[in-house]
């Protein structure tokens, strides 16, 4: 099975892509015009991908597309008070799906062939208790989106939630203690972040949401994603019960900070693995992996700016 491979190199941790919050603009304001600019560009780049792959890899059954980790994040020095922290939260978790959503809808497979976007990450803070007892919980979550398979009138959808914090998730971090994350998100404002998050992965079913992260979006070959540390971190199918097919072929790192660990044991059923880092200037990579191992590096092409694409057979 021939596939192509899309990847935008972008920085993530040391943002250059967003604008200066213009004076009395409203948090939630200034993540829509962010929104805007951000699916626009992408839009253009996948479109760009997509010609690319149907002119240079006839046969090609899709274009996976992959964005780094934090990829819809504003810049957390964006936020004044920890009120708007929690209107931030909200936007993100409320307007980042309809965003993803509806840049799919304006690629439709009869012109663009069959695309799997992994649309990076987003994290999100979520306030658990009061006063002194209180804390954050993470929601770094990656959506995962086809536009050839439909729920009524709405692209499938499914959501894969990181599970390990690291300390340089929310900038540098100034200390750590029990289990917890210190960081100074802006001004002198220093946040308590529980270093683990316990959210499960989810898919859009009409509407509502189930408990299934679904990954046979290409029949044949079901893939699987680690969102940075996680890599490092989690055991051998540690979170199998949170994917429909755990048996994978090609195993995505979408991360800011994490490179592919050469003398790691891989699943033996991962045949190629997809790297989209964004840390530093970013770094896009393609490795492929015999009996669990990383034996070659995928060559690429840049076909626009920081836009490399590959190819790829799976078996």
């Amino acid at each position: 099975m021939l596939l192509s491979v899309a990847s935008l190199r972008q920085p993530t941790f040391n943002p250059q892509f967003s604008q200066l919050r213009a004076p009395g603009q409203s948090i939630t304001d200034y993540v829509v015009s962010e929104l805007d600019a951000r699916v626009e560009f992408v839009r253009r780049k996948i479109r760009i991908a997509a010609k690319a792959a149907a002119a240079d890899h006839d046969g090609s059954e899709c274009l996976f597309f992959t964005l780094p980790e934090f990829f819809w994040n504003i810049p957390w020095r964006e936020v004044d008070s920890e009120d708007e922290l929690h209107e931030l939260t909200t936007a993100y978790l409320e307007k980042v799906p309809a965003y993803i959503s509806s840049l799919m809808k304006d690629l439709p497979v009869e012109r663009y062939g069959k695309i799997v976007l992994l649309a990076g990450s987003c994290a999100t803070l979520v306030k658990v208790g009061e006063g002194d007892a209180s804390y954050y919980e993470v929601i770094n979550y990656l959506l995962t989106i086809t536009n050839k398979e439909y729920e009524t009138d709405i692209p499938l959808m499914s959501m894969w939630p990181k599970r390990h914090v690291s300390g340089i998730d929310f900038g540098r971090n100034v200390g750590n203690q029990d289990g917890f994350w210190f960081f100074r998100l802006f001004d002198e404002f220093v946040i308590k972040i529980k270093d683990y998050s316990d959210v499960s992965a989810e898919h859009s079913y009409f509407g509502g949401y189930q408990g299934l992260f679904i990954n046979s979006l290409v029949p044949g070959c079901p893939f699987g994603i680690n969102v940075c540390l996680d890599y490092a971190v989690l055991k051998e199918g540690e979170r199998d019960k949170e994917v429909e097919i755990p048996e994978v072929k090609i195993d995505f790192l979408i991360a800011c900070g994490m490179s592919f660990d050469y003398d790691k044991q891989h699943p033996t059923a991962v045949q190629y693995s997809i790297r989209n880092d964004g840390m530093g200037g970013g770094a896009c990579e393609v490795v492929r992996l015999e009996e669990g191992l990383i034996v070659d590096e995928i060559a690429s092409e840049e076909i626009d700016d920081n836009l490399y694409l590959s190819v790829i057979r799976v078996v």
